[in-house]
C-alpha cells in the first residue's frame, strides 16, 4: 500500500476546507438552483479499481498414498433348523348349482268330441353315469262324423298308435345305441264329392261300416355307434344301420336295409371326412296281379370342413348312384356351405348342393294317407338347391331368421285325385320338372316381461314349370304360423297359435275331360290352450281347436273337423 507524504496530506486539508466554504457560499447565492453547481478537484492521486476475476478450477490435494479395500466372503453350509405352525383354518367347500329333480315317468291321458281319446305313456331311466334307457306308446283316434257340401254326415275317424323302446350305453370313447319301434295309422277314404254320379247299384258311403279303410303299418330297429372323442390323434365315426317293414292292409309290402356312416378326422381348424350310405328296397305291390321290384342306391359323399373363430366352409361333392337301374344312373352335386360369424349376433350364410328323394309309399303315406297304392312311384331329383340366408340375435330375447331358396327339381311329385277309382277319393302322383324359389322368414321373441313368449314364421312359394304348363297341385303360394305363450304364474300358462294356408288347387275334369282347375280356399285355424299346475308333478290341460269352426279342406274333398276340444291331465311320476 502506497504512503502519503505531509505535503499531500496538507493540500488535502486545504482542498476540504476551501470546497466547504465554496458550497456554502454558493447557497447563499443561488439556494434555489443546485444543478448550475459546478466541482472541480485538484490532485495529484487517482485511484483505479480493477475487476475481480473468479477461479476457474477446484482445488484438489494430491494425495501419494493409494489403499486397494479387500474383501473376503466365507459361506458357512449349515442348515439351522426352523419350524412353522400355521394357525389352522376352516376348509373351503365347493357345492355345484342344484340339480333339477327328474322323474322316472309320465302318463298324458285326455279325451275331446268327435269321440277322440289321447293316451300317451313315457318312462326313462334318471341320471346315470353308463346307460339310459326308456320307452313311450302313444294313442290318438276319433270317430266322429263331418258335414259334407250337401250337410251330409260322413263317418272321418283316424287311429294312430306309435310304440318305442331305446337304450343307450356309454363307454370312454363311444356311445353305442338301439331302439326299436311300431307305428300303425288309419284312415278311412271319406272324402268324396256327394254330386258325384256312380252307378245304381253302388252305395255311396257315409257310415263307417260302409267306409273303405286303409292301414298303414311299419316296423323299425336301429342300431348305431358313435365315437365321443375331440382329440386330433383319433377318427371320429358315426354309423347307423337299420332294418325296416313296411306292410299296408292292401297287402303292400316292403323290406328296407339303411346303412349310414360318417368317418372324419380333425387337423387343427380343419375336417376331413366321407359320408357313405346304402339303402336297398324290396317292394311288393298287389293289384290284379303281383309286382316286385328292387332298389339300390349307393352315396359317397367326400368333403372338407374349415373352421375358425368367424367362417365355417365345407366343400364336397354328393354322389347317389342308383345300382338297380340299367344301365345305372349317377347323380353328383356340389356341396358347398359356408357362413360367417359377424359379432356374434349376425351370420350370414350359402350352401350349393342336391339331393335324390324316393317316393316310395312307405314315404308318401306319411304325407297323404289318402293315397293309392297300387300306383309305382318316381324319383324326384333335386338338381339343383340354392340357400342364401341370414341368421342372428337382435338382443338376447329377439332372435330372426331370413332365408332364400332356389331349387331346380326333375320330376316333383304333386297329388291329384285318382279318376279310376269309383268315388275318386284317392290320391296318385303327377311328376313334372319345375323351377321353384321359396322365401322364408321367422321372428323369435323369448321372455318378454319374462312371461311372454312369441314366434312367427312363414313361406312364400312361387313355381315356374318347365315342361307341363299345369297348376302346383294341394301346393300353397304362402303358409304362416304363429305360436304363443304367456306364463301367468308358477302354476298357470295359456297360450293362442294360428296357422294360416293360402289358397291351393285342385285337378279335376268336367265331363268333357277338360281340366277344371278347382280352388280351394284358404285355411285359418286358430286355437287356444292353456296349463294349470295343481302340484309340481300334476298338471290339467284343456286345447280348442279350430276355434272359428271353419270349413278346412288340406285335400280335395277332405274337409277336417270344426271345433274340437281336448281335457285331460298329466301325471309326473
Amino acid at each position: 500500500m502506497k504512503i502519503l507524504n505531509m505535503k499531500t496530506i496538507s493540500i488535502l486539508i486545504i482542498a476540504i476546507l476551501f470546497l466547504g466554504l465554496n458550497l456554502k457560499a454558493q447557497q447563499e447565492e443561488k439556494p434555489s438552483n443546485l444543478e448550475e453547481t459546478g466541482i472541480i478537484i485538484y490532485t495529484e492521486f487517482a485511484p483505479v479499481l480493477k475487476d475481480a476475476n473468479r477461479m476457474q478450477f477446484l482445488p484438489s490435494i494430491v494425495d501419494t498414498v493409494e489403499v486397494n479395500p479387500h474383501f473376503e466372503y466365507k459361506i458357512e453350509p449349515v442348515l439351522f433348523k426352523t419350524s412353522f405352525k400355521p394357525t389352522p383354518i376352516t376348509a373351503a367347500s365347493f357345492s355345484g348349482e342344484p340339480l333339477k329333480p327328474l322323474y322316472n315317468g309320465l302318463i298324458k291321458l285326455g279325451m275331446g268330441n268327435y269321440l277322440s281319446p289321447l293316451a300317451e305313456v313315457y318312462y326313462n331311466t334318471t341320471r346315470q353315469r353308463n346307460y339310459s334307457a326308456g320307452a313311450f306308446v302313444k294313442h290318438h283316434s276319433a270317430f266322429g262324423k263331418v258335414k259334407n257340401s250337401v250337410d251330409q254326415k260322413i263317418f272321418s275317424g283316424f287311429n294312430n298308435n306309435l310304440v318305442n323302446a331305446f337304450a343307450k350305453r356309454f363307454f370312454y370313447t363311444s356311445t353305442l345305441g338301439a331302439d326299436i319301434s311300431f307305428k300303425s295309422n288309419q284312415a278311412y277314404f271319406y272324402g268324396y264329392d256327394p254330386n258325384i254320379i256312380v252307378p245304381t247299384d253302388f252305395v255311396k258311403p257315409r257310415d263307417r261300416e260302409e267306409m273303405e279303410m286303409q292301414r298303414y303299418n311299419k316296423l323299425r330297429a336301429n342300431i348305431n355307434i358313435e365315437s365321443n372323442n375331440s382329440s386330433e390323434r383319433r377318427m371320429n365315426f358315426k354309423s347307423n344301420l337299420a332294418y325296416q317293414y313296411f306292410f299296408a292292409q292292401s297287402k303292400n309290402t316292403q323290406h328296407k336295409i339303411d346303412f349310414e356312416a360318417d368317418l372324419n378326422k380333425l387337423v387343427k381348424k380343419n375336417r376331413f371326412g366321407m359320408d357313405l350310405g346304402f339303402v336297398f328296397n324290396n317292394d311288393q305291390i298287389q293289384d290284379s296281379a303281383v309286382f316286385n321290384f328292387k332298389e339300390t342306391f349307393l352315396d359317397l359323399n367326400p368333403y372338407f370342413k374349415h373352421y375358425s373363430n368367424n367362417w365355417q366352409i365345407c366343400l364336397g361333392v354328393n354322389t347317389t348312384g342308383e345300382l338297380s337301374k340299367q344301365p345305372v344312373a349317377y347323380h353328383i352335386y356340389p356341396n358347398v356351405q359356408f357362413q360367417h360369424n359377424i359379432s356374434n349376433t349376425i351370420i350370414p350364410y350359402a350352401s350349393f348342393t342336391g339331393y335324390v328323394q324316393n317316393n316310395t309309399v312307405e314315404f308318401l303315406s306319411d304325407i297323404n294317407p289318402f293315397i293309392n297304392n297300387f300306383h309305382t312311384n318316381k324319383i324326384t331329383n333335386y338338381a339343383q338347391v340354392i340357400d342364401v340366408g341370414l341368421k342372428g340375435n337382435i338382443s338376447r330375447k329377439v332372435f330372426f331368421h331370413l332365408n332364400a331358396n332356389y331349387s331346380k327339381i326333375d320330376d316333383m311329385g304333386f297329388f291329384v285325385n285318382d279318376t279310376t277309382t269309383m268315388l275318386e277319393n284317392k290320391f296318385v302322383l303327377i311328376y313334372t320338372n319345375v323351377e321353384r324359389f321359396t322365401g322364408y322368414g321367422e321372428i323369435a321373441l323369448n321372455d318378454l316381461f319374462d312371461k311372454l313368449s312369441i314366434n312367427l314364421k312363414g313361406h312364400y312359394y312361387h313355381y315356374s314349370y318347365i315342361k307341363n304348363r299345369e297348376k302346383p297341385w294341394h301346393m300353397p303360394t304362402v303358409d304362416v304360423r304363429l305360436n304363443t305363450n304367456y306364463k301367468f304364474d308358477n302354476k298357470l300358462n295359456f297360450g293362442l297359435n294360428a296357422d294360416f294356408i293360402g289358397a291351393r288347387y285342385a285337378k279335376e275334369y268336367d265331363a268333357d275331360l277338360n281340366i277344371v282347375e278347382k280352388k280351394l280356399k284358404p285355411i285359418v285355424d286358430i286355437s287356444l290352450y292353456g296349463e294349470y299346475s295343481f302340484a309340481s308333478n300334476f298338471q290339467a290341460f284343456l286345447n280348442l281347436n279350430n276355434i272359428t269352426g271353419q270349413k278346412q279342406y288340406v285335400w280335395n274333398n277332405y274337409m277336417s273337423h270344426g271345433f274340437n276340444f281336448m281335457l285331460g291331465l298329466k301325471y309326473l311320476f
